[in-house]
């Protein structure tokens, strides 16, 4: 399919397994010839140190998806999101998903090829929702069943939705736990016909800087500590009720008033688009970037890792290129979904 694996086995004493992995940037720059397109770019040692095992990708290949309409971004599951050829995000092994990425650089475009997918699936019937959160008031906004900012500049709706995105999770779970003790055996969210429940907050970052620390008395439940609350809630516990948080943010920052580092941690897909070294080392560690290249990234580019024992390794990616209207689809599937 493209890729090769190159296994370099250590026979003597005086090299071991991390003397290769320290040489993996000078393996993937010598790599001549008809591979010259090609670069390492995920490194393995096995549990014994013996050899280390490359992986090498025509990084010059474009495996994106061109989708002239919707349906052309869908998968053959409704438990796995595409991202480009032979690369998805399966929801039955991985959970929330953070994103990355200065202006320009595809990041909307690419979470949005990401909503598509949920939205043309349709609701089920254990209250399922996708829930757009944009609070900057930009052209999300504008679209039906999104929530912005109130019209004093506070985000009381904001978080009322998410409050109820949470209680949803409840009550998905619940269900779950009637049907697991009703069949004497574990039901998982996608066995019972669920469909995926996503919480989209864009510019979370800036959301984040418009609650006040701590709550009035009058609104008690009006705070940053309740919002940083509910999200852990939701992404610690929802995965296993099919409900998902994609958090997105310009800076990949962490604490001082970035992002907090529970969150953090529990978010497993990452993505960073049109990645720098920097931004890299503050979502992934340092060792996991050993065997990536650094070039000249285009919109829709980008670095991406998920916890679902396929894609654990940092590895390059490119979004979906739809040659249609994004947002006036998203806008219709958003009506459809909610029963205009």
């Amino acid at each position: 399919d493209g890729s090769y694996t190159l296994e370099i086995y250590v026979i003597s004493s005086a090299v071991n397994s991390k003397t290769v992995e320290n040489a993996v940037s000078d393996i993937s720059s010598g790599i001549t010839d008809k591979f010259s397109d090609y670069a390492v770019t995920a490194c393995t040692a096995d549990a014994a140190e013996n050899f280390v095992s490359l992986k090498l990708d025509n990084v010059a290949a474009d495996r994106s998806i061109k989708a002239k309409c919707v349906e052309n971004l869908l998968s053959d599951s409704r438990t796995k999101l595409s991202v480009q050829q032979k690369t998805e995000i399966d929801l039955t092994t991985s959970g929330s998903m953070l994103v990355a990425g200065k202006t320009r650089s595809g990041k909307t475009t690419g979470i949005i090829s990401l909503l598509l997918q949920v939205l043309a699936r349709g609701r089920d019937d254990f209250g399922s929702s996708v829930v757009i959160i944009d609070p900057k008031q930009a052209e999300l906004s504008r679209l039906p069943h999104t929530v912005t900012l109130d019209a004093d500049g506070g985000a009381r709706e904001i978080l009322q939705k998410i409050n109820d995105f949470a209680k949803s999770i409840s009550e998905r779970q619940k269900v779950l736990n009637d049907l697991s003790e009703e069949r004497g055996d574990v039901v998982h969210w996608w066995e019972a016909e669920m469909n995926v429940s996503l919480l989209f907050i864009d510019e979370y970052l800036a959301l984040r800087t418009i609650f006040p620390k701590k709550a009035d008395k009058n609104e008690a439940n009006y705070s940053l500590d309740e919002f940083d609350y509910l999200l852990r809630r939701i992404v610690t516990m929802g995965a296993s009720a099919g409900a998902y948080v994609i958090l997105s943010t310009a800076e990949a920052s962490v604490e001082s008033g970035g992002l907090p580092a529970v969150i953090r941690s529990a978010m497993s897909t990452k993505i960073l688009f049109r990645p720098t070294l920097p931004e890299a080392r503050l979502m992934w560690d340092s060792h996991r970037l050993e065997a990536l290249s650094v070039r000249n990234f285009k919109p829709g580019d980008a670095w991406f890792s998920s916890t679902d024992g396929v894609h654990d390794e940092v590895s390059f990616v490119h979004f979906p290129q739809m040659d249609f209207r994004t947002y006036e689809c998203l806008g219709t599937l958003l009506k459809a979904y909610y029963g205009d």
